[in-house]
């Protein structure tokens, strides 16, 4: 009877919250309609598992008044009669219902509080400067993980009474179930017209995408009303940011180019993989690829990679210059007449086609005209080798030649002299 008033008391505001929470999927697996009639005359049993308007209070109340007149029967020796056992199992689901209305409504403790500082929270996520509150996270799964599979525990099988008893959740209309989702859908609507705000302020993508997240992570992907018209401008304001970012990018890689005769391999490399990490972050978000917003960013990005494999090529060129400016020294050390030593300016070219070697692998292209001059120095490294070898075989040969005459000539003279001694 307790019970009952209970129920009955909070029986208009129960009804509200769950009637706030209707949607379509619940009208149609609701079993009856609110406070029908019959529904009190109920065994505690049945009504303990379709009653969606009980609190923790209530159910403790009932699990207490079930235990007192349980523990009187054991003592009068009826411990094991029929009603007896009946209540031993009532005891058990009510108990069970008790833990699941008490999480449930712990949990939207939780999101009301979370709910009164929402302003503080939008703030705090899109600067970084705290975490989203764990209790946001995965709401939509947890009523899921609460709410029974079907939505009426009633109707459940119960031939396996533990396993039911361990493993039944709350009806879907449930108050707390309803306040929960209430709170949820509130906090998506909210959510939704935030980013919308922070993205038009001028928020970066990083930013507005933490925010995108917690309302993901929160209504497991699925989007509100709210959220679905919000989506258009929200993508808008995140094209454009991708577009910003996409252009200090190329402002970032020009400033680096400019501080360095190097080659900035790197800073081109590492710029278009931000850019492109950015643009795919939009579209996972649900900007259409097409926006003109993403194509001129992914034009910037094309722009720094064709740039990165160019300034690879230039290592390879500039590796080829110096090793042609460093066969020109030798020529002037050995100075004219003077041949630079053979092999060298081979093994110089053999260090040119390891240089384009690395840098096509690297990612330059074969037919980069940087790549096709140090090939053409390399061969003109060869050629003078060759003009040496040659020069140095000829060198070799008329002293020979030289020294053989010089040779002859003496032994002529030591042969007239022996005919001078005989005369």
């Amino acid at each position: 009877e307790a019970g009952a008033d209970g129920a009955e008391a909070a029986a208009p505001e129960a009804g509200r919250a769950a009637e706030a929470g209707d949607d379509d999927d619940w009208q149609a697996k609701k079993r009856m309609p609110k406070n029908a009639p019959g529904v009190e005359d109920l065994p505690v049993f049945a009504k303990t598992l379709c009653n969606v308007e009980d609190t923790p209070e209530l159910l403790q109340l009932v699990t207490d008044e079930i235990t007192d007149q349980y523990g009187l029967s054991k003592e009068c020796g009826g411990a094991r009669h029929p009603t007896a056992l009946i209540a031993m199992r009532t005891i058990d689901v009510v108990e069970r219902k008790l833990e699941l209305v008490r999480a449930v409504s712990s949990r939207g403790d939780l999101v009301q509080a979370a709910w009164d500082r929402r302003r503080e929270i939008v703030k705090e996520v899109a600067q970084n400067t705290r975490e989203a509150p764990l209790e946001l996270l995965g709401l939509a799964a947890f009523i899921k993980k609460y709410v029974h599979p079907g939505g009426d525990p009633m109707e459940a099988d119960k031939s396996d009474f533990l396993s039911f008893c361990s493993s039944f959740g709350l009806p879907q209309k449930h108050q707390c179930v309803a306040r929960l989702r209430n709170l949820m859908a509130d906090f998506s609507d909210f959510l939704a017209v935030a980013t919308l705000e922070q993205a038009n302020s001028g928020l970066d993508v990083d930013g507005i995408m933490r925010l995108l997240e917690l309302c993901k992570s929160m209504t497991g992907g699925k989007k509100s009303p709210a959220m679905e018209e919000a989506s258009k401008a929200i993508c808008d304001a995140i094209a454009d940011q991708v577009l910003v970012f996409a252009k200090e990018m190329k402002k970032k890689d020009d400033f680096a180019v400019s501080r360095s005769e190097v080659p900035q391999v790197e800073s081109a490399r590492k710029c278009a993989k931000d850019v492109n990490a950015q643009i795919k972050e939009a579209i996972l978000m649900g900007c259409e690829t097409s926006h003109p917003a993403l194509s001129e960013a992914k034009v910037l990005a094309t722009e720094l990679e064709v740039e990165c494999k160019s300034r690879i090529a230039l290592k390879a060129q500039i590796h080829a210059k110096l090793q042609l400016v460093r066969d020109d020294k030798e020529v002037e050390i050995a100075g004219e007449g003077g041949i630079v030593e053979v092999g060298s300016a081979t093994r110089m070219a053999e260090g040119i086609d390891d240089a384009v070697k690395k840098s096509v692998k690297e990612g330059a292209q074969k037919v980069h005209e940087f790549i096709q001059e140090a090939e053409e120095i390399a061969k003109e490294l060869r050629q003078r080798d060759g003009e040496r070898k040659r020069m140095k075989a000829r060198q070799e040969r008329m002293a020979k030649q030289a020294a053989d005459a010089k040779k002859g000539k003496k032994k002529k003279k030591g042969g007239e002299d022996e005919e001078d001694d005989e005369d």
